[in-house]
């Protein structure tokens, strides 16, 4: 572990190429990383376990979700390849929180699990730059220079060592992996398959900090086993639009026959089963030494936790076209299989199901996220990334917008260029990032929408408008794709603009329409911007009184009357962005000597000097750090610029 010149002093070894980046781990951070370096012209080779495991989906086969919907089309946006793939292995689609705000509008759609994975390899394997390689990569290694770790290459368990620039850790949860079903402890990675030994060691050697996380998956059971009958059916929703935007200007939809989901409830013989057996529970034994995720509890957590909850909803949904498998979503556990089959018997259309895949808690290494920095880069190793659950995250979707900022980060470092980082107010994927590793994690980490300040502005329908740009600036939107976008970009303002100045006096013809809507008939002339913020109203309530309408997509149509009816609040949002704009602009040098400023309280002191953050505003969200102490801290850098200033003017 360390030096590439080891190579000399081990005859099992031996130089097997050079790249200028590796991605070690082929699931949905690591497929996101390789396809952002291929695409920005550098050679990238992928390390996977297994070849037949690409982007697996071993929990839930879905994709999408309440803000994990928003992170998959800002990945789209930003020229990932989630949304894209997605749309094509879809086998039902719904917009979650209908009933609430756009704001919260987030798509889900249940996937074809192995669809979903064979479509990602395929496009990999036709990747010009990317060279695929069924291996363990095992251990890292790297030079010092001027007392800083710098990684140049990695090694494969069979000894085939491999020079490179820089490299992205993707390793989901296969580092040091154990799988647990009450007494019976394996080791291994999801599913059964192999797991990733020696990887956390040597990246433990090289001053990383690590953890340790847990999470787990439902029972899978033979459709034909179960009743469906006695099942709250889940049907699609064919309106939707699809997760790609490229896939949405090339006029793609969901499939209009859609396989439908279902839902139960767990009866009181589940509660009587699972509390009878909650001392055979690796989770309460202290079997489990991994700490799970708090808001993806397994179902006998669920009802320890919440006692005065008589039953707990569970959704049956299908893992794809070509297979009889049901997923139990909600229904994770870890207790022993013999009391897997009398929990799955206790609910209703479950009676005499039969049990494919039996559940399971997995424990993994991951890494204490704040030793990276906001670029996802290694503070401890240069040129090493992490993305995924290895940074303590949860979900696909996060992960995936891991990987791609950790691609984007690795590639940039390679050309020699700043890296991207996005803050709070531009993605959800700022949120993400930010809050792994500026505060943290001591759980498995889920992106909600009450974890972002802004999301009136960061919607699901407008991440096209807030990132395509920059994707195009970065290299990874393609001009045609771009100049869609700008028509799209176009033909929403001019039709803002003629909604403002378009006026209706009144008539009989518009009062009826405003009474049929429950809206009060106008006295005097009114712009039909004024009409469609009334909530009652929509844009096509006017459609019949709107002669001059132009023909208009279902995308452009719904982004003009979110921004027509929430005018007044998103004004207001941009003030608070300004306002966190002002601290985030404000950049903090490293070498700051964080000790030596008085008036920052020694808690500050010591956590600033570890972290060393890059703004004044991630310096106010470390924990531990008080507006008192970003108040000393703004006195301190006027004082800086201040004497700098001075110094300049003394030397002229």
């Amino acid at each position: 572990m360390g030096s590439w010149e080891q190579l000399k002093e081990n005859a099992s070894w031996y130089e097997a190429g050079a790249f200028d980046v590796a991605v070690i781990g082929a699931g949905h951070a690591g497929c996101e990383a390789a396809f952002a370096c291929a695409h920005l012209g550098l050679s990238t080779v992928l390390f996977t376990l297994h070849l037949d495991q690409l982007a697996n989906l071993p929990c839930n086969p879905s994709i999408g979700g309440t803000a994990k919907g928003q992170l998959v089309r800002e990945i789209d946006a930003l020229g990932g390849v989630m949304g894209e793939m997605a749309d094509l292995s879809a086998i039902q689609t719904r917009m979650l929180n209908r009933s609430k705000g756009p704001a919260v509008f987030s798509p889900r759609a249940q996937m074809d699990r192995a669809s979903y994975s064979r479509k990602m390899k395929a496009r990999i394997e036709k990747e010009e730059n990317i060279s695929l390689v069924q291996a363990e990569i095992v251990e890292l290694f790297w030079e010092e220079m001027e007392g800083t770790k710098i990684l140049n290459g990695v090694r494969t368990r069979s000894g085939a060592c491999y020079h490179v620039k820089a490299a992205v850790i993707c390793s989901g949860t296969y580092m040091e992996a154990r799988t647990i079903r009450g007494e019976v402890i394996l080791e291994s990675g999801p599913d059964g398959l192999s797991r990733s030994v020696g990887l956390s060691g040597s990246m433990a050697d090289a001053g990383i900090r690590m953890q340790r996380f847990k999470t787990g998956t439902p029972v899978r059971v033979n459709r034909r086993t179960v009743d469906l009958s006695e099942m709250e059916v889940q049907p699609g929703e064919p309106d939707m639009p699809p997760f790609s935007y490229a896939n949405e200007m090339k006029g793609i939809t969901p499939p209009e026959q859609q396989i439908p989901c279902y839902s139960v409830w767990t009866t009181p013989e589940t509660r009587k089963v699972i509390t009878e057996n909650m001392d055979r529970s690796p989770l309460y034994s202290g079997v489990i030494e991994g700490t799970g995720p708090r808001y993806c509890p397994s179902i006998e957590d669920k009802f320890m936790r919440f006692p005065d909850r008589s039953r707990h909803q569970i959704f049956v949904e299908p893992m794809g076209k070509e297979t009889e498998e049901l997923y139990l979503q909600g229904f994770s556990t870890s207790l022993p299989e013999d009391v897997q089959v009398q929990m799955v018997h206790s609910l209703p259309g479950l009676s005499k199901a039969h049990i494919q895949r039996a559940a399971y808690a997995i424990e993994y290494d991951c890494i204490d996220p704040t030793t990276a920095d906001l670029s996802l880069e290694s503070t401890c190793l240069k040129g090493l990334f992490t993305a995924g659950q290895i940074n303590g995250s949860s979900g696909y979707e996060e992960a995936a917008a891991q990987g791609l900022m950790a691609g984007i980060n690795a590639a940039r470092k390679v050309l020699h260029k700043e890296p991207v980082i996005l803050d709070r107010s531009r993605a959800y994927i700022g949120v993400l990032i930010d809050d792994l590793v500026t505060k943290g994690t001591k759980e498995p980490y889920r992106m909600m929408t009450s974890r972002a300040e802004y999301r009136i502005f960061l919607r699901q329908d407008n991440a096209d408008m807030r990132l395509t740009e920059l994707g195009h600036e970065i290299g990874l939107i393609d001009d045609e794709r771009y100049s869609a976008f700008e028509e799209k970009r176009k033909a929403i303002e001019e039709e803002k603009q003629r909604l403002r100045s378009t006026f209706l006096p009144p008539s009989e013809k518009l009062r009826a329409i405003l009474t049929r809507c429950g809206s009060t008939p106008n006295q005097s002339g009114i712009s039909l911007a004024e009409l469609i913020k009334r909530p009652e109203l929509h844009y096509s309530d006017l459609a019949e009184i709107d002669e001059g309408r132009p023909e208009l997509t279902p995308s452009v149509i719904f982004a003009v009357e979110v921004d027509i009816k929430y005018e007044g609040y998103l004004a207001l949002e941009k003030e608070r962005i300004a306002k966190f704009a002002a601290l985030e602009t404000k950049k903090l040098s490293p070498d700051i000597p964080y000790e030596k400023i008085e008036g920052l309280r020694l808690e500050a002191r010591s956590k600033l000097a570890e972290r060393k953050p890059m703004s004044l505003g991630q310096a106010s969200r470390i924990s531990g750090v008080s507006p008192a102490d970003i108040a000393v801290l703004l006195v301190y850098l006027e004082a800086k610029r201040r004497e700098e200033r001075k110094e300049k003017n003394d030397g002229r």
